[in-house]
């Protein structure tokens, strides 16, 4: 079970003119709605757009790795839930063209096809493997196109798309910068750019900085030396610094008091993470406690109880 609940956030650039600003501050007005769905591959996202890591490039461009990818990635649990705020986010008419970074084999595209009418969703990825799977499909995705390219050198002219988003995989890109500012060139002047990504909390002390690093080298053992968790105010700088405004920045917790993992993103490496700090740091071990979850194995099960945070941010090309 994760429950969710929906976070407002000042921040310091001006969001006074915006229409779709969050202006809910604390948590008077949770609404708590229960996820269900607990089979959709919950530690599988599609890091495979992000750099020039050789093994794990040839993971995601393996077609077999890229079948069964994905045959568990549905939309189901939180991730569903976080994709439909996203699709909202996006401020649909219809007849946008919207690039969607790190494409994969779609998964995100077909839920969003069902907001299209007379508009296009193109999708990129560096993984050829993983777009031949996603045109393979039996039920074919309405609006949608593919491109092979890499997120930080983008196939489109410039000034070409309505809309532009990246979903679950900023934290795989060796070049974040580097990417941010491709989807602005490629963007229209007024269009929109929105960011889904897990998010960690932002470091207080020395302790969190050592929990960070460690947390980063345990994920990395699967996704490559380029993988690196960001926080809220880290996605709001780069996309700052590159010139978007940014008129909204949500933060999405999922809670959950379960058995295992099992339908919460990328949480058997969270997992992994929280017992070998048990074994080697027991300060950092505490620390994560604290601030993501606690865990107690009982046999062969773990009783885990805590807190994920998502971040959906909007950044917006100046007119």
């Amino acid at each position: 079970m994760a429950e969710e609940q929906k976070h407002g956030h000042k921040h310091d650039h001006d969001q006074s003119h915006d229409p779709e600003h969050d202006h809910g501050h604390g948590h008077g007005d949770d609404k708590h709605a229960e996820q269900h769905g607990h089979s959709h591959g919950h530690e599988h996202d599609h890091g495979h757009s992000h750099g020039h890591d050789h093994e794990h490039k040839t993971r995601f461009h393996d077609p077999a790795h890229a079948a069964e990818f994905d045959q568990r990635s549905t939309m189901a649990g939180i991730r569903g839930s976080l994709t439909e705020k996203m699709i909202e986010m996006l401020t649909l008419k219809g007849d946008e063209l919207i690039l969607d970074l790190a494409t994969g084999t779609g998964r995100v595209a077909r839920p969003l096809s069902k907001h299209i009418k007379g508009g296009r969703i193109v999708g990129v990825d560096q993984a050829l493997a993983m777009l031949d799977v996603g045109h393979q499909h039996k039920d074919p995705i309405p609006h949608y196109d593919q491109s092979a390219g890499e997120a930080d050198k983008l196939p489109f002219k410039t000034n070409t798309f309505d809309r532009a988003f990246v979903s679950f995989s900023l934290h795989h890109f060796g070049n974040p910068s580097g990417v941010v500012n491709e989807v602005l060139r490629v963007l229209k002047n007024g269009g929109r750019f929105v960011v889904l990504d897990p998010i960690i909390e932002e470091a207080k002390d020395s302790v969190d900085i050592q929990l960070e690093t460690k947390i980063n080298q345990v994920f990395r053992r699967t996704h490559g030396d380029e993988f690196r968790y960001h926080t809220a105010n880290s996605i709001q700088r780069l996309l700052t610094k590159a010139g978007y405004r940014v008129p909204r920045s949500n933060i999405l917790s999922y809670s959950f008091n379960q058995e295992g993992m099992d339908g919460i993103p990328t949480g058997r490496h969270w997992l992994e993470a929280a017992l070998e700090l048990e074994k080697e740091a027991p300060e950092l071990a505490e620390r994560m406690k604290k601030n993501y979850f606690t865990w107690h194995a009982h046999g062969d099960h773990v009783h885990v109880k805590g807190s994920f945070s998502y971040a959906l941010i909007t950044g917006v090309k100046p007119a």
